[in-house]
């Protein structure tokens, strides 16, 4: 939780400057820099209207609490942040909702998905099934193209779930990764994209 605070300089119909202050408070962390170009345009509006404005410009937000406090110039600002699940094509950032945002590369060690992927959904079922595996992933790579369809890529070994994203796939990739873990074997390929099994390859 980070607190911070602006002087704002708004124009009066007097002409003469009546200063204000800005506490923010950023509730998931002061992390984008979308959060720092925000700031900067606080900085530099004309009235208090224009806040609001800015904030529903800002599709990083997710929610927020904005307050006059009476009789005074001070404002207080309170904003959650869209939490990223996955960076999609390096282009945007997608949260649990599968709101897209604008992706920013100073962000570190999150699930990536690449290529010509029209339903999202998709991408949030592979995640589910992979990272609350009995491996618990924290961080991999997802590919997609049109010959070999879905491919992810985690430190330890590739996963081959090709074109069809079944309930009865995602279930016999569970299966065979509680086998795995519970038998301390790694391979280095786990093929779901065939009908009646499961091919596993141990070489390198």
């Amino acid at each position: 939780m980070h607190l911070y605070k602006i002087l704002l300089l708004i124009i009066c119909t007097t002409n003469l400057f009546a200063k204000y202050t800005i506490n923010i408070n950023f509730e998931s962390g002061f992390k984008y820099k979308s959060q720092d170009n925000f700031i900067l345009k606080l900085e530099n509006i004309n009235s208090k209207h224009d806040i609001e404005q800015i904030i529903k410009d800002q599709d990083w937000i997710k929610d927020y609490i904005i307050t006059h406090k009476p009789f005074s110039k001070v404002i207080f600002l309170t904003i959650k942040n869209r939490e990223p699940i996955f960076v999609l094509n390096n282009d945007f950032f997608y949260d649990e909702d599968l709101r897209k945002f604008k992706f920013y590369k100073t962000y570190q060690k999150l699930i990536t998905a690449n290529g010509p992927i029209q339903n999202i959904e998709d991408i949030q079922k592979i995640i589910n099934e992979v990272k609350f595996s009995k491996f618990n992933f924290d961080t991999f790579t997802i590919n997609y193209n049109y010959v070999n369809g879905w491919d992810v890529k985690t430190d330890i070994f590739l996963i081959r779930f090709g074109k069809d994203l079944s309930k009865n796939k995602f279930k016999k990739f569970q299966d065979t990764s509680n086998y795995l873990y519970e038998n301390t074997k790694i391979p280095s390929i786990i093929d779901m994209r065939y009908k009646d099994g499961v091919a596993i390859n141990y070489g390198k």
